[in-house]
């Protein structure tokens, strides 16, 4: 009976010695808690720290361990992805893109699918926003990184396509825009990249009429309407057509020309042009 007793006795100072080291977890994810406001790293330690002591106590009849180890990870994993998202708003970039892999590496250990679906949405995103700020600063190349790494990481993603198209543009890469506005037509952005690469071929077109280069000049003014119909391209192809010759051909752009832009300030000459055209 004695041997009994000494168990028994032994396993009551085992639940009370348990009982008081969840209570200190308690009160140490409490004054984690009141931490958030002025300090979410410090808080997350906390929450740490609560964390792997309510781990080494024993389970409790009414649920208060396991309840607290679930609110310790929910609070690791929600805030390390709010200081990430605090230094995108800052744009602190390439920190909130170290953030943001962490939080991924949070959320995956404590099997958290909401915040990792979040998480993998948001990285592409950073390079984006990244991108954006280095073009608004005319820093053409380091937007081109910048967009090429969000698309590295979200091959889907229209908008970083149509923006790279725009930097390398911006960079005088002519061909690697185009390829870019091409891509990001195919990712849904017809419109917005139809627009950008018909400027890109007028501005191709305007340079050969320049450099004497009349079928050239054709070539890229009929591309450029193909993207998007404006006068400019006609009228350029146009012009083109009377040095080549091609009076037929010339009468029709010319007549589109004014088709689009009937107010033009060389509307009248135009209409000369056409006719004598005619003749």
């Amino acid at each position: 009976m004695k041997k009994i007793f000494l168990i028994v006795a032994a396993a009551l100072m085992t639940l009370a010695a348990s009982a008081q080291d969840l209570g200190k977890a308690t009160e140490t994810y409490n004054n984690a808690a009141g931490q958030i406001q002025a300090d979410k790293a410090a808080a997350i330690k906390g929450f740490k720290e609560a964390l792997k002591m309510a781990e080494a106590c024993a389970e409790d009849a009414d649920g208060q361990r396991n309840a607290l180890i679930e609110n310790c990870k929910t609070n690791i994993v929600n805030f390390t992805l709010s200081i990430a998202k605090d230094q995108l708003k800052d744009k602190e970039y390439d920190k909130a893109y170290d953030q943001l892999k962490l939080a991924l590496e949070e959320a995956t250990k404590y099997d958290d699918a909401d915040v990792v679906k979040e998480v993998n949405e948001l990285i592409p995103t950073v390079y984006v926003a990244k991108g954006n700020q280095l073009l608004r600063e005319k820093d053409a190349l380091g937007a081109v990184d910048a967009y090429q790494k969000a698309l590295e990481l979200d091959p889907n993603n229209g908008k970083a396509a149509l923006n790279l198209g725009q930097a390398q543009n911006m960079a005088g890469n002519a061909a690697a825009a185009e390829e870019a506005f091409k891509i990001a037509i195919s990712l849904g952005e017809e419109k917005a990249a139809s627009k950008q690469l018909s400027k890109l071929f007028l501005k191709k077109a305007n340079a050969a009429y320049k450099a004497g280069n009349f079928n050239a000049a054709y070539d890229n003014a009929m591309s450029s309407v193909d993207y998007d119909a404006n006068a400019n391209a006609y009228k350029i192809a146009g012009n083109a057509c009377v040095k080549l010759e091609n009076k037929a051909v010339a009468v029709e752009c010319f007549e589109q020309y004014l088709k689009l832009s009937p107010n033009a300030k060389d509307a009248a000459q135009i209409k000369e042009t056409i006719n004598i055209l005619k003749k």
